[in-house]
């Protein structure tokens, strides 16, 4: 009998936990098994464990794929009493124990952890809005994302017609979050300073950049004086700031506002999300956004073997409201319910009871230019951005040289408004097979030679 053959052996008289989701709550649950005797599957749709909040630098150019993204397994090489697989849940079965995945062998476990986070909510126009609108929630979003912005000052540099060449060079923003905010400026400083000396036939300063938010001031979570703060900073590069209008309709076009028609190339969607639909699985107690409402503990109501944690958990804060789809919230709350697990494992005296906490608020507006509140502090300007950028990098998981590399990007970036990752590249199987693009519904081979599709991209 072999290694392998006794190892398996020794994993079936062993507690069994799954992990669905490798995201922030996921991989720290993990993590706080470390050494517990149980057999632990982390199983995950991708292969890499994502660094969300950069996405937007991704998408604006800023960062590299690789930069803030690491695969899973190199994460979790040490913890030889895990697996990792590489396929996605489709169905929760409580009363069986039972994970049901899209492919191979179901998953029995003792012990379930959900971490499966969230997904851009379209309100209930998903049929209408979701053709045109792409959410930036994965490495593949913030690439499209990219080429579409890129591809969208392409055309205009090469349009003759000037209002065709007007709404290539527009971009609207929908949601005055902070994604909203960091991308709007962003997207301002990529076009007016890095992309304006790039072109011949365009005048990227007449670029149009407009930021919508339905409600009466931006980051509503913030104070008032740092909504101001963050609306005059945006002003201040260019940015139409439109408040307390909601967007109506979003099409391959552009956006209706209020009962206005902007024409735009490129729409960006940043508010709005909910559970994914594995969460929804679980029953009753699944809320109307999508996420479980869980005991103080994060089990479900009546399942003490099955957690949930991270932004798939509906769980009130110390003021109230829903705890914020946040990074440090996430990591807390499943290392908190790695621990429980451990101690239940173990028969050892549990951790005390989870004590919700109020997180820390940053947010970027541009390269150098931010906002802050925690321990009691308020900060604006240089400060609050350098202190979201550390904040950031301290939680990266990409080691080292991951974090080096952030850093020199950044740096770049304060000093001379360079940005390494300005390339189009589409994946080979959306084109034709002689680098045209591949025929979309209704179009024939040749149409795709003159054929210049308007975009709508939706992040979070």
């Amino acid at each position: 009998m072999n290694a392998h053959q006794i190892a398996a052996i020794n994993r079936t008289s062993l507690c069994k936990i799954v992990v669905i989701g490798a995201g922030f709550a996921g991989l720290a649950a993990v993590r706080a098994l470390r050494d517990s005797n149980a057999d632990i599957t982390l199983v995950d749709r991708n292969n890499h464990h994502l660094f969300q909040p950069f996405l937007f630098q991704v998408a604006t150019a800023i960062l590299e794929p690789a930069e803030i993204a690491t695969p899973i397994r190199s994460l979790l090489q040490e913890m030889h009493n895990v697996r990792v697989e590489m396929r996605e849940a489709k169905r929760i079965d409580l009363s069986r124990r039972l994970v049901v995945m899209n492919e191979g062998g179901d998953l029995a476990y003792d012990i379930l952890v959900v971490a499966t986070g969230v997904q851009t909510s379209y309100f209930g126009h998903e049929a209408e809005w979701a053709p045109h609108a792409l959410g930036l929630k994965s490495l593949g979003d913030a690439v499209t994302a990219r080429n579409r912005l890129l591809k969208a000052f392409e055309r205009a540099e090469l349009e003759p017609d000037p209002w065709k060449q007007a709404r290539d060079m527009t971009v609207v923003v929908v949601g005055g979050g902070p994604t909203g905010v960091a991308i709007t400026g962003t997207i301002s400083e990529f076009t007016r300073r890095t992309l304006a000396s790039d072109f011949r036939n365009i005048d990227l300063s007449e670029a149009r950049i407009v930021l919508v938010q339905s409600g009466p001031r931006l980051l509503p979570a913030f104070s008032e004086r740092h909504s101001t703060y963050a609306a005059r900073a945006l002003e201040g590069q260019g940015v139409e700031v439109r408040l307390g209008v909601p967007v109506i309709h979003v099409d391959a076009a552009g956006v209706i506002v209020g009962d206005e028609r902007i024409a735009a190339a490129t729409v960006l969607w940043c508010t709005g999300v909910e559970g994914v639909p594995l969460a929804g699985t679980i029953g009753t107690h699944v809320n109307p956004d999508g996420k479980v409402a869980v005991l103080d503990d994060f089990s479900v109501p009546g399942h003490p073997e099955c957690f949930v944690v991270g932004d798939a958990a509906h769980v009130m804060g110390p003021d109230g409201r829903a705890m914020p789809g946040l990074a440090s919230v996430a990591q807390d709350q499943g290392k908190y319910v790695g621990r429980l697990i451990a101690a239940r494992l173990a028969n050892t005296t549990h951790p005390k009871p989870y004590a919700s906490f109020t997180p820390s608020k940053l947010a970027t507006i541009s390269r150098n230019v931010g906002v802050a509140e925690f321990c009691g502090r308020s900060i604006i300007g240089f400060p609050a951005w350098l202190s979201w950028g550390l904040l950031h990098l301290r939680t990266l998981s990409g080691g080292g040289h991951a974090r080096l590399s952030i850093l020199a990007n950044w740096a770049r970036l304060l000093t001379t408004y360079r940005r390494s990752g300005r390339l189009i590249v589409e994946p080979s199987e959306l084109t034709n097979g002689r680098g045209g693009r591949a025929p979309a519904v209704g179009e024939t081979p040749d149409d795709t030679a003159t054929a210049t599709p308007e975009v709508a991209v939706s992040c979070k």
